[in-house]
């Protein structure tokens, strides 16, 4: 169905079509109707005379018609203009004022009206709430004021309020004038022009519990303000009938007369200026320019004024902050492409490189059309231009042709929007990419509070001095009042409690550990930047041609310029100057506890598509720790207020569908104790690093970690390779996330591509359908060293992209159809047994919007190969012998009554076949996988197989079979006097060998555990699937670490927060503490330690067990190839034996 909007617009260019496209037939000239005259000229009709009038006359604001009086609300000022060099009202946000209509003034409105103001608008101010210039609105009523960064007419008409709007330019004087006329319309003029017109059916409804008129506000019952501007009105105007568009132009030129332009404040030549920004930007992304200036020389304290100049046709003013000394500079957009800053602030001597003491302000511009542009900085003088410093050049990046979804990645939601002649090229680009953004959120301060086997808890009267302990006391841990972040991180996320802060356990020190991928304490001494010097200097990086540690930022942007980044900090110093101030990065010192309001309101913004890093610092608990202290009652009361702040982001992430395409990182700097931080004790290093997406196993309990791993776990997320000085950042516990073969455990609500296969093809079929059509799949398999021979596709299926590299089949291909069955890969006849099977590896599919699904995989399916298929794709073979064939059923399978004495069953509905043996064997219905189960000869008993079709036999002997897991694992009792135990539920085999061996229960991963004979003890395996054994002896096992790192002896394991591992006198072991990168034993005595929470003694990382499979034995083929060889000897027997045969019976009749 086309949507209205859609179809007005096809209908609009149809009539467009039919007037402008005329054929080629003899002039002829119709008769003009009367839409399509020509009207004369007439003379508009002079303006008429305003029923309100309000200008500035001897220092106060007067009603120029004398028909009100108005009164004061807060502290408005009257300030000379320089533009006019006249008087006009200058608000604060704070003040405005007010006057009370009578019901025969607000009447006269009723009939036709407009309303008419000349404003300028702070460009440092608020303009995204909305705040009221000339207004009178509540429940009803009318006004002009700014929201949304727009100027706004409000018109309510008895079903809610009209509003026309059109853009704010901040900083520049503003004609703005609102109608409602007689035909029913509300319409807005911006500076003469006519920006929108809206229909309002009904009669204008005027302010409710109200009759009071504000300007520079709104009316609201009781203290008659509110919604104040901040700016500057020059006049404003009131109308009771309505204005023509020749008449809103006419009050648009009166209102310039006498603006001139503001000639500059000389500049000292003994100043100094430099513009610091990137050099590359993304369209639709914010620049951030640092405009700087310091003194040579000591001058006077005149003020000064520069403008810096640009492209309006490149860029869009956002606004300015972080400005120096405060209010002592000011910024202000004085036209399109012209941003003037004045300042009285005492410049500094220092280097640009202290931010703190020469950077005037940073502005935020919007980048627009892609190409080259130069900023500049510059001072117009009566007779010339001066040119101030060098200008800062800018590329902005354009985004990728084919980037239809506009995301600045090229995937499969790409090749599903892309027109037919693109839709190749697209696939040939296509990546999959489950990950297209990482969010950051690090709470300072917030050590590690999520555990929920205990909590640091300060008890006492002064427990602002008190050192945290570790409890598991439950009524103390009742004072952790987060249930939602609980749940969060420890059901929904993969988090790890045994992470560790950067020493010293400082904010600084952690940060740049964080975002420039490398241990603070490893950096040269000219980059350990601390909390004091990152407040005031940039990083060690600035002004350096090539930087030695780039920040993540940077690295993001090398390896995609068309996507931008964001970062909003409560705490200056990163903004500033931790990410470095030439980083293509949309930068914002939010307000206590807004800074998570400020991730999600941009997660909500059309820049978060395009956007791979956002980053977030969070204030408020450092500041409790510091003020009150750590770990105490007020710290977790004040610490339950994050619930409400981490679900305002998740459920922006949710509301946008960006949950299913983001990695959500959580952490903290560092912890505390009494009011301070920075030791090396648990309170003070234990932190909490969570982890949540689409890939992330839900609930897994990760080991190890540190604030140096963050930028790894950013660019592993967004497949960017690290620099090579990022050596000791990694992603520290890679059980954190799921192949996506294993996906499906997760019971996510996405399709299913299911791969059946055999020795000659393998089928991909689409199912579990979630109600919506799939147009684009991007698939990857890998062949097990077999060969194509061809691909096949149904009807409505087309393929696009067909490559074969190092082993991996790449398919990409389209659906104009809903479709069940996908592909079939016909392979190529191999005559060696392949070590394993063809399997889909990746995929990823896309709606026809361009909505890309990381899709569920299945893998372990059987497909039966058939011959020749009767015109319904069904087969019917008559065998030889004695053997009668039987049709097939509707679905097309085949039952065959074998020679001998076997009986036929008819196959089950997905066309599996059973048989009856020879002998007394006998056959059970396959299940409905189309496994089957038989019967063999002697005493074994079959029974019937799984779900997922594998066969569990009771062999020869006293062995008893039994039921194989989920997954198809088989498990056996072997001869003598071993017990099998069932295998996990990952398919491994635990076996108890003969001897006094005692078997273990493997780990979820399948590794085999055993205890071999002797007195050894078998210590449970990791759940990555390590195996830890006992040797022979009074040696205790201890679990290694991430690196595979055994350490054996006598004693006792020790796993209570020590940074190394540790042998002492007695063979004691102890593996604690952050684990390195390199695999090395460190020796150091131990005497005593305290139990506290779970340490990172061993960052695990998935390594693959070996699990040993048992093949069935017999004179009988096992595999395809096999079958033809057996085939091909059986015959050549059975030609001898009929030559011989022919022979004799020849010689015989002779």
């Amino acid at each position: 169905m086309i949507k209205p909007r859609v179809l007005t617009t096809l209908l609009v260019c149809s009539a467009i079509l039919t007037t402008t496209v005329t054929p080629a037939v003899a002039a002829v000239t119709p008769m003009a109707t009367p839409s399509e005259q020509v009207a004369e000229p007439v003379a508009s009709p002079a303006v008429p005379t305003a029923t309100l009038s309000l200008a500035i006359q001897n220092q106060q604001l007067v009603d120029l018609i004398g028909q009100t009086q108005w009164q004061t609300y807060g502290q408005p000022a009257v300030t000379k203009d320089p533009e006019f060099n006249d008087q006009v009202l200058n608000l604060d946000g704070k003040s405005a004022f007010y006057t009370t209509f009578t019901d025969q003034q607000f009447a006269k409105l009723q009939n036709g009206m407009a309303i008419e103001a000349y404003f300028k608008y702070d460009p440092a101010a608020d303009a995204n709430g909305e705040h009221e210039i000339f207004s009178s609105q509540q429940g009803g009523g009318l006004g002009l004021g700014v929201q949304n960064n727009q100027v706004v007419f409000f018109a309510h008409d008895g079903s809610g309020y009209k509003t026309p709007k059109g853009t704010l330019h901040k900083g520049q004087w503003v004609h703005a004038v609102g109608v409602i006329d007689k035909n029913k319309t509300a319409s807005l003029y911006l500076d003469g022009q006519l920006v929108q017109q809206v229909a309002m059916p009904g009669d204008l409804k005027l302010a409710q519990g109200t009759k009071d008129f504000v300007l520079g506000g709104d009316a609201v019952p009781g203290s008659h303000v509110q919604s104040m501007m901040t700016g500057q009105i020059r006049q404003a105007r009131l109308y009771d009938q309505t204005l023509t568009s020749q008449q809103v132009s006419q009050l648009n030129v009166e209102a310039q007369v006498g603006k001139q332009p503001v000639a500059p404040v000389p500049v000292d030549q003994t100043i100094a200026t430099k513009l610091v920004g990137p050099k590359r930007i993304a369209s639709g992304h914010t620049y951030g320019l640092n405009v700087h200036a310091r003194q040579i020389k000591a001058t006077g304290a005149a003020p000064i004024t520069m403008d810096v100049v640009y492209d309006a046709a490149k860029f869009d003013y956002v606004g300015a902050e972080r400005l120096l000394q405060g209010g002592k500079t000011q910024v202000q957009l004085i036209a399109p492409g012209r941003i003037r800053l004045t300042t009285t602030a005492n410049l500094s001597k220092a280097e640009f490189k202290m931010y703190a003491q020469t950077r005037l302000a940073h502005l935020n511009l919007k980048a627009k059309a892609a190409g080259e542009t130069q900023i500049k900085f510059e001072q117009l003088t009566k007779d010339t231009t001066i040119e101030l410093g060098p200008a800062q050049t800018v590329e902005i990046q354009g985004k990728y042709a084919l980037d239809y979804n506009g995301d600045g990645i090229i995937g499969v939601g790409d090749v599903a929007l892309a027109n037919a002649a693109d839709k190749v090229a697209a696939a040939n680009a296509a990546e999959i990419k489950p990950y297209k953004h990482v969010v950051v959120l690090t709470t300072d301060g917030g050590g590690n509070p999520w555990d929920p086997k205990g909590m640091y808890y300060a008890q006492g009267a002064e427990q602002g001095t008190k050192t945290p302990v570790w409890t598991t006391n439950p009524e103390i841990m009742k004072k952790r009042r987060n249930t939602y972040t609980m749940d969060l991180f420890n059901k929904q996320f993969a988090m790890s409690t045994s992470a560790r802060a950067v020493s010293p356990a400082i904010s600084a020190q952690n940060y740049i550990s964080m975002l420039h991928g490398r241990p603070w304490d490893t950096l040269p001494k000219e980059y350990q930047g601390t909390n004091a010097t990152m407040g005031q200097e940039y990083f060690a990086d600035f002004n350096k041609p090539q930087a030695m540690f780039p920040s993540v930022f940077k690295m993001l942007q090398a390896d995609n310029p068309t996507r931008g980044a964001a970062a909003f900090s409560e705490w200056g110093p990163i903004v500033n100057s931790i990410i470095e101030p030439d980083a293509a990065v949309t930068t914002k010192q939010s307000a206590s506890l807004k800074s998570f309001d400020d991730v999600a309101n941009y997660i909500g913004t059309p820049e978060f598509q395009s956007t791979g890093l956002v980053y977030m610092q969070s204030d408020y608990m450092d500041g409790q720790g510091h003020g009150h202290g750590w770990y105490n009652d007020n710290y977790w009361d004040k610490y339950a207020q994050y619930d409400a702040l981490f679900k305002r982001v998740m459920d922006k992430l949710e509301a946008t569908g960006h949950i299913h395409d983001t990695l959500v990182i959580a952490n903290a700097d560092h912890g505390g104790s009494g009011k301070n931080h920075g030791g090396w004790d648990e309170y003070n290093r234990s932190i909490f690093m969570a982890l949540g997406g689409e890939t992330v196993d839900n609930g897994r309990r990760l080991h190890g970690g540190s604030n140096a791993d963050i930028s790894a776990l950013i660019l592993n997320a967004l497949q960017v390779p690290q620099t090579p000085q990022m050596f000791d950042s990694q992603v520290f516990d890679s059980s954190a996330f799921l192949k996506q073969t294993d996906l499906s455990k997760k019971k996510r609500s996405v399709e299913t591509l299911k791969l059946s296969r055999n020795d000659q093809e393998a089928k991909v079929q689409l199912t579990h359908n979630q109600n919506r059509q799939l147009t684009a799949f991007d698939l990857q398999l890998d062949l097990a060293g077999r060969e194509v021979a061809d691909v096949k596709v149904p009807t409505g299926v087309q393929i696009l992209r067909q490559t074969v590299a190092n082993g991996q089949l790449r398919l990409t291909v389209s659906a104009s159809q809903p479709v069940t069955d996908l592909v079939t890969i016909k392979l190529v006849p191999s005559k060696t047994r392949a070590a394993k099977t063809i399997m889909l590896s990746q995929a990823m599919a896309a709606t026809a919007d361009g909505t890309e699904v990381l899709v569920d995989l299945d893998n372990d399916n059987p497909l039966t190969s058939t011959a020749k298929p009767d015109e319904n794709g069904s087969t019917t073979t008559k065998p030889d012998g004695n053997g009668t064939a039987v049709k097939p059923d509707e679905n097309g399978s085949t039952t065959t009554k074998p020679d001998g004495n076997g009986t036929a069953v008819k196959p089950d509905e997905n066309g599996s076949t059973t048989t009856k043996p020879d002998g007394n064997g006998t056959a059970v219905k396959p299940d409905e996988n189309g496994s089957t189960t038989t019967k063999p000869d002697g005493n074994g008993t079959a029974v019937k197989p799984d779900e997922n079709g594998s066969t569990t036999t009771k062999p020869d002997g006293n062995g008893t079979a039994v039921k194989p897991d989920e997954n198809g694992s088989a498990t056996t009792k072997p001869d003598g006097n071993g017990t099998a135990v069932k295998p996990d539920e990952n398919g491994g085999t635990t076996t108890k060998p003969d001897g006094n061996g005692t078997a273990v229960k493997p780990d979820e991963n399948g590794s085999n555990t055993t205890k071999p004979g002797g007195n050894g003890t078998t210590v449970k395996p990791d759940k990555n699937g390590s195996s830890t054994t006992k040797p022979n002896g009074n040696g205790t096992a201890v679990k290694p670490d991430k690196h595979e790192t055994s350490t054996t002896g006598s004693g006792t394991v020790n796993t209570s927060g020590a940074d190394k591992t540790s042998t002492n006198d007695n063979g004691t072991s102890m593996t604690a503490g952050t684990a390195s990168s390199h695999a090395s034993t460190v020796t150091d005595r131990v005497t005593s330690g305290t139990v506290l929470p779970e340490t990172s003694s061993s960052a695990t990382t998935n390594h693959g067990s070996h699990s040993t499979g048992h093949h069935g034995s017999g004179w009988l083929p096992q595999t395809g190839e096999a079958v033809q060889r057996w085939l091909a000897v059986a015959g050549g027997v059975f030609l001898m034996l009929t030559g011989a045969i022919a022979v004799w019976w020849r010689k015989r009749r002779a």
